[in-house]
């Protein structure tokens, strides 16, 4: 698994600490996940070749079939 690093808020970090049963590490991944299905969703698909498969690097979309990129 790849480590990153994670900056939290004062406000975020308050609660954390009274909440440190919480694990951080599962919690982030667990959105990201739901982010990425999300954008998947709501893209819809390529309007180059119409594929669904698309691929998001963090700053843009890129289509599976014919590498077209989204700006």
């Amino acid at each position: 698994m790849k480590k990153v690093t994670i900056t939290l808020n004062d406000d975020i970090w308050e609660w954390w600490k009274n909440n440190s049963w919480i694990n951080l590490s599962q919690l982030a991944e667990r959105e990201l996940k739901r982010i990425r299905i999300l954008e998947k969703r709501v893209l819809g698909t390529c309007p180059e070749c119409g594929s669904p498969k698309l691929r998001f690097d963090g700053k843009t979309y890129t289509c599976g079939s014919c590498d077209y990129v989204y700006r």
